[in-house]
């Protein structure tokens, strides 16, 4: 097993025993907010309760125009909503122990029968004579206390006054007989808060005890899974180390290996293999520098061995002279080859071969770039400069600029001079210069570090580019855009070829006399094509489908011409209908083809094919014609035709008609476009 997957297998086991640990912690910790969350709505519950005694109590001393009735019989009715949540489906969950669930069944036996109670207060609440009674207790200044009206009213001892006061007595025995259940509802919220309390403190100590053994169990894991993995470090490095032993032939004890540091057991062996080394190493140096009358030939071991040293330094001497001439300049200088087998010496010269070619080509493309370009070191020397820039300061010799440093003849500001003199970039520093001729001119500035010397120093590459110089070049280029597509929509326009307007024209004439619905028919298409001439010209692509149909609308016209003697098939996939394509770019190469397409019946048979291949559409066009036909003279003679096909097509893609000729005779012209319909031009 790799090294990499050990470690992976050893962490994977302690991340394992972690994410154990915190799936279980996390089962805990909601079991507790769980259980957190029920008891406080008992103690919400048990709230309620108390506000409930408070409002009914307050009614009898302070009536309060009925509002403190209001009062308790909102609270009866969310104390009996929320003790109802409190007993129902939500808390029978399997934590609660049986005993709570019967002080919560308990509880709510006691609140039914509170609840009659109730009941019995607001009927005694709602009957006329108490009505009565609270019309008058409205117009009572002061504290509207029921105890004190009951007393008037036995006091002043009429038969109205009786009957007020029997209705305030029945309500006023109704809510002195309600605390009854107080304190067994009391006893019950108590106890039951308990159970919770007790339930809850042993979860946190399974928490706690589950975190503990979890600890202990990651500690022993980790001391076990890293001697473990230790060890299988270990063994291999010591195996290694008896085997380099063995191969310098030294004998190592086994056993004193395995208890000393491995690792220090090992440079020790590779040190031993160095020293065993150094003396080849140095006869290799030696050959190196061609130093071969030396005492290298004097060696207790001549005969063969010399010879073949002495052959063997003649041929490095020759390759290290060849380098040598590379390191000089002189890319593309060749070794002898020994023999067919001289494999070092033909990668050599391979290798020499593409330096040059490279060189060459890294060279072209120096001068090619269209700004100046400088290679100067970090203390403004220059190494190297392309034309452009010596044309820009207008110097004809290089070596005239051997002496001057670069950077304070191109940027003034000495802080952005240190920046480059210590390796840092600048981007887009625009500033003036000034040629040998003394003009003044505007240029932008890139300078990035190369670090390429040898000797571990930098350089810097210069990147100049004449800003007045661009932007005229600008202006030209968006100029000779706008004139180019201005061209292309005339020529476009052109496409339909004056001959095949005037036949048209013609047909629809001797139609006019003999089947005026087909003219009709006829005037129609040539105006649908005109129209998408003019349309589609407006639009940088169109629709295959839109080119099909203008080409279904071409044939019919000359259908009608050339009668049965013209057939027209169409293959499309369904897949490219709706690729992207130049407008009128199909409709000349089928006019090309009715044209020169005739077999030697006079018979013109033509098949348009539309598919995809790999990123391009493929549209083949093809005749079954018998002449032979000129494909040169097909491009260069068809002003409107083909020739404007083709220069579109490598304007907007870099692609250019193909022609194929047909072993069955005939011609076919296939177009390529990519499927996306964007141009590259």
């Amino acid at each position: 097993m790799s090294l990499r997957k050990r470690i992976f297998r050893t962490y994977l086991i302690l991340i394992i025993l972690v994410l154990v640990y915190l799936l279980l912690s996390l089962f805990l910790s909601s079991f507790r907010l769980r259980m957190e969350r029920d008891k406080n709505d008992i103690l919400e519950v048990k709230t309620i309760w108390g506000e409930m005694l408070v409002f009914m109590n307050e009614t009898v001393y302070n009536w309060n125009d009925g509002k403190t009735f209001d009062s308790f019989i909102e609270d009866s009715r969310l104390f009996e909503e929320k003790l109802e949540q409190l007993t129902g489906p939500r808390t029978a969950g399997w934590w609660y122990e049986a005993e709570i669930r019967r002080y919560l069944d308990n509880l709510y036996a006691v609140w039914k029968m509170a609840k009659l109670n109730i009941h019995r207060i607001v009927e005694t609440r709602s009957s006329p004579e108490f009505l009565a009674v609270e019309s008058l207790l409205i117009q009572e200044p002061g504290l509207q206390r029921l105890y004190h009206i009951y007393i008037r009213f036995i006091e002043d001892g009429r038969g109205r006054d009786e009957i007020y006061a029997y209705a305030l007595k029945e309500y006023i025995d109704g809510v002195e007989f309600f605390p009854v259940y107080s304190s067994t509802v009391n006893y019950v919220f108590i106890v039951i808060l308990d159970k919770v309390e007790s339930l809850y403190g042993r979860i946190s100590i399974i928490q706690n005890s589950l975190s503990i053994v979890f600890f202990g169990l990651f500690l022993f894991s980790f001391v076990l899974i890293s001697s473990h993995f230790t060890d299988s470090i270990s063994r291999p490095i010591t195996q290694l180390n008896i085997k380099l032993n063995e191969f310098i032939g030294r004998t190592v004890e086994r056993e004193r290996l395995y208890h000393n540091d491995e690792v220090a057991m090992l440079e020790a062996s590779a040190d031993d293999l160095i020293e065993h080394y150094t003396h080849l190493a140095r006869l290799a140096g030696r050959l190196s520098r061609g130093h071969i009358e030396t005492s290298l030939l004097s060696l207790p071991r001549q005969g063969v061995v010399g010879k073949a040293l002495k052959e063997v330094a003649s041929y490095l001497k020759g390759l290290a002279k060849t380098a040598d001439w590379i390191r000089d300049g002189k890319y593309g200088a060749q070794v002898k080859e020994k023999s067919e087998q001289d494999v070092l010496a033909r990668s050599f010269n391979i290798m020499s071969g593409e330096i040059a070619e490279k060189i060459s080509t890294l060279r072209s493309m120096f001068e090619a770039i269209d700004e100046g370009i400088i290679l100067a070191d970090c203390e403004g020397r220059i190494l190297e400069a392309n034309q452009k820039f010596l044309s820009l300061m207008e110097v004809g010799d290089p070596g005239e600029l051997d002496f001057i440093d670069i950077f304070n003849l191109i940027i003034p500001e000495e802080e952005i001079q240190g920046q480059i003199r210590k390796g840092l970039p600048v981007y887009d520093l625009y500033c003036t210069i000034f040629n040998r001729k003394n003009e003044r001119i505007p240029v932008k500035v890139n300078v990035r570090p190369l670090n390429t010397a040898s000797d571990g120093g930098n350089s810097v590459m210069m990147l100049i580019s004449n800003e007045s110089l661009r932007v005229r070049m600008k202006r030209e280029q968006e100029t000779l855009a706008a004139q180019a597509l201005e061209a292309e929509l005339r020529a476009l326009r052109a496409q339909i070829n004056p001959h095949f307007f005037f036949n048209t024209l013609n047909t629809i004439a001797h139609l006019i006399e003999t089947d005026s619905t087909t003219a009709v028919g006829v005037v129609e298409k040539l105006a649908g094509m005109f129209r998408y001439t003019l349309l589609s010209t407006k639009h940088k692509t169109v629709r295959l489908h839109e080119e099909l149909l203008h080409v279904r609308e071409f044939l019919a016209i000359e259908k009608i011409r050339h009668g049965s003697r013209l057939e027209a098939d169409f293959i499309i996939e369904q897949a490219v209908e709706e690729s992207g394509i130049p407008p009128m770019l199909l409709q000349p190469i089928v006019e090309n083809s009715i044209k020169h397409g005739a077999d030697k019946n006079g018979i013109i048979r033509i098949m348009l094919k539309a598919c995809r291949e790999q990123d391009d559409l493929c549209i083949d066009i093809s005749d079954a014609g018998d002449s032979e036909v000129d494909i040169a003279g097909l491009l260069d003679n068809s002003r409107t035709g083909l020739q404007n096909v083709n220069q579109r097509l490598m304007t907007l893609y870099r692609k250019h008609l193909e022609f194929i000729r047909r072993n069955t005779g005939g011609l076919m012209v296939r177009i390529r476009v990519p499927l996306d319909g964007e141009g590259t031009g």
